[in-house]
């Protein structure tokens, strides 16, 4: 019993599980990124075949990054970090400690056959290929030594790579879980709330630039926000160019139509409020009449099967669909176009100057700077693993006078054994070539 426990702690905390949860959870991410997330059931059901969207729904993959089998495979990824390297943390302290030794590589120097001989002092040699810090010392037979180690802070590069991304993943689900988000949407000239933080968000100006196709080339947002204090930042947005203040990121995220509804009573107007495409309006009284702005065709045209629809994205025979309501009843819908209003006595709605609304999305994650903290430690781990390979050098004088050089690389070996055979070549040809010369 014993021993299978130790054989599934092993398993829970061995390269081989991190690799599976890796492929496994990178597939999520993929199918996660390629399916709309947060949408309704409805939406994933006319999207998809029964089938598929049964799927979606059961698994969870339209909210994937909060589905419970996926935190628990990202929790089972974080234990299995979290175990790697305390596990080998102790390893990695006594190789620093113990592993670069003269000794260890001169010990075993006679039973290995040398890679260069030369009668040069190989220090030379050695500080040509990087070493700074050439040791002399002797062998356990009290010969002439030389040794020299570089890039020792190599062994660590997978153990800081697997603490950044531990790191990171912690941030990202803590962030998840903690941060603010909150949709702001509005015209030009509005102040709108920004949901329960205390601060206002005034619409300055929004442009939307269009291609010669009538195609959207870009969005922009310019806004200031105002804190609870009173304070004033101004600042602008594009689709891929966020803007910040006071601790929040602002995302240029979409937009729509939005018009001004006008309600008159007996020919007196009694409400008005600009709409955006989905929201409604009252009478401004216990009439129980509401009017919901349904959506907008610029350049309203009727299909071939008769359902509203734009011919191009100018501005050219607006088209307002409405929906009108008594409390819950519906009276009637329809497109409206021109001089067109809609009238229900004694009321009368009118609609006028259509305009683009933009759509912002205001976050603040806690865990950012963390995040950012862990993926600096991650490319620091990357950079150790990749670049700084540890690397030892050593000679042991020969009784004939002759030097026995060796080296090792803990990766590319064979390119780094090349490299120290090249070196020497050209320092003996060096030699030759000044002797001749004297």
């Amino acid at each position: 019993m014993e021993k299978k426990k130790n054989n599934i702690i092993s398993f829970l905390f061995s390269m081989k599980f991190a690799i599976i949860l890796l492929i496994v959870l990178a597939l999520a991410c993929t199918a996660g990124s390629l399916i709309p997330q947060g949408q309704t059931a409805e939406t994933y059901m006319q999207a998809y075949s029964k089938t598929a969207a049964g799927a979606i729904l059961f698994l969870g993959l339209d909210d994937l990054f909060h589905a419970p089998w996926f935190l628990l495979l990202t929790a089972f990824l974080c234990l299995n970090l979290l175990g790697c390297n305390v596990i080998r943390a102790p390893q990695i302290l006594k190789r620093m400690r113990e592993g670069f030794l003269p000794e260890k590589r001169l010990a075993g120097a006679g039973e290995q056959t040398a890679l260069v001989q030369t009668r040069e002092d190989p220090a030379e040699l050695f500080r040509s290929l990087g070493f700074r810090d050439v040791q002399t010392v002797t062998d356990g037979s009290g010969r002439d030594a030389r040794y020299a180690v570089q890039n020792r802070a190599g062994i660590w590069g997978a153990w800081v790579t697997h603490l950044g991304l531990l790191i990171v993943i912690v941030a990202f689900g803590l962030g998840q879980a903690l941060q603010e988000e909150y949709t702001v949407y509005g015209v030009a000239g509005q102040t709108k709330e920004i949901g329960d933080t205390g601060m206002r968000l005034r619409i300055d100006n929004f442009t939307v630039a269009l291609r010669e196709d009538d195609t959207v080339d870009q969005y922009t947002s310019d806004v200031t926000l105002i804190g609870a204090d009173g304070s004033e930042e101004s600042f602008q947005m594009t689709v891929n160019g966020p803007g910040s203040a006071k601790g929040f990121k602002f995302y240029q995220n979409s937009t729509g139509w939005a018009a001004t509804v006008t309600v008159y009573k007996d020919g007196k107007q009694v409400n008005e409020d600009v709409l955006c495409a989905g929201e409604y309006i009252l009478t401004g009284d216990d009439s129980g009449v509401a009017l919901i702005f349904s959506a907008f065709y610029p350049d309203y045209v009727k299909g071939a099967d008769g359902m509203p629809m734009t011919a191009s994205g100018a501005l050219r025979n607006p088209g307002y669909l409405y929906r009108l309501y008594y409390h819950d009843q519906m009276l009637g819908m329809n497109v409206l176009t021109g001089d067109e209003t809609v009238k229900v006595d004694p009321y009368e709605f009118v609609f006028r100057d259509p305009q683009s609304y933009t759509l912002l999305q205001v976050k603040r994650d806690p865990f950012q700077g963390l995040a950012l903290l862990g993926g600096l430690i991650l490319m620091a781990g990357l950079l150790l693993a990749f670049y700084l390979h540890p690397k030892e050098v050593w000679a042991v004088k020969a009784d004939d006078g002759t030097w026995q050089v060796n080296g090792a690389c803990a990766k590319a070996g064979a390119l780094f054994t090349e490299e120290l055979v090249e070196k020497a070549d050209a320092l003996l040809k060096k030699a030759d070539s000044a002797t001749g010369a004297g």
